[in-house]
């Protein structure tokens, strides 16, 4: 765990939405803090291998060649796993390859980088609620059959989430920074943890978002309390330390004490 979150603290390491390294590999790092059996360059290589496979040009070709649209056969496409939406699987990319099964976040993630495997320019859309796959030809719903839509479509699918009538809000179809996927990722793998009992889970997840030059002393809190859960008391009084120079006064001794605590059971 302890290399696969320093080579992360290095891919997210510009703090300006860009990573130093391409979006599979953060994805695939998160994966691997998970579960410690992912092998990322063998990973790599599926994802190499299933462009080759695709060899398309167009975004449109691309989306019916991953999703099937209209026509889906779960033995060749990739889907939505709407039965089991919340399975920490769905958002391991991985699996979405071995199970061809995901929530949008991690299916957009996949298409991104099969897209950029061919040379076609893909982008993220933190879109509230669901996440789509931008290009200039439109916007994939890799969730749904990868059907291509345009920003009304787009509004539409806001509707069926927020009731109709809702406003999209503005700015909501803008590209969304490569390190934001990864944090947006991150943030659903530790509710899955939390809400599940998940604590191995939960404490990757924290463990990573605490990684960001960003990172706020809440979240690295978070993470000290993750750790000490499955009695990793080092990494814990080490994270909460990190908190100590922006948390409120108010609060440092109360921490302070509680580091004292974990450090006394290395003992």
């Amino acid at each position: 765990m302890d290399q696969i979150r320093r080579a992360f603290v290095d891919l997210v390491a510009t703090g300006d939405g860009s990573l130093v390294g391409d979006l599979d590999y953060g994805a695939l790092l998160i994966a691997a803090a998970i579960d410690a059996s992912v092998d990322i360059g063998a990973v790599q290589n599926q994802l190499d291998a299933l462009a080759s496979a695709i060899d398309v040009t167009t975004v449109a070709d691309l989306a019916l060649a991953l999703f099937g649209g209209a026509g889906h056969d779960p033995a060749r496409h990739f889907a939505g796993n709407r039965e089991h939406y919340y399975d920490q699987d769905n958002s391991m990319l991985h699996r979405v390859l071995e199970r061809r099964l995901g929530i949008p976040i991690a299916l957009s993630v996949l298409t991104i980088e099969v897209g950029r495997r061919l040379d076609i320019s893909l982008h993220g859309v933190g879109m509230p609620g669901h996440f789509l796959v931008g290009s200039a030809d439109g916007f994939i719903d890799t969730f749904n059959a990868g059907v291509l839509l345009d920003e009304a479509g787009c509004a539409q699918v806001f509707q069926r989430l927020a009731g109709q009538g809702a406003l999209l809000p503005e700015g909501s179809l803008a590209p969304t920074p490569h390190a934001v996927i990864l944090k947006r990722m991150l943030f659903n793998l530790a509710a899955i943890g939390a809400d599940q009992q998940e604590r191995r889970t939960l404490r990757a997840a924290r463990s990573l978002l605490a990684a960001f030059p960003d990172a706020t002393h809440r979240e690295h809190v978070q993470h000290a309390y993750a750790a000490a859960e499955i009695g990793q008391f080092h990494e814990a009084a080490a994270a909460a330390e990190s908190a100590l120079v922006t948390i409120p006064e108010q609060l440092q001794a109360k921490l302070q004490t509680q580091i004292d605590q974990w450090r006394a059971r290395l003992n």
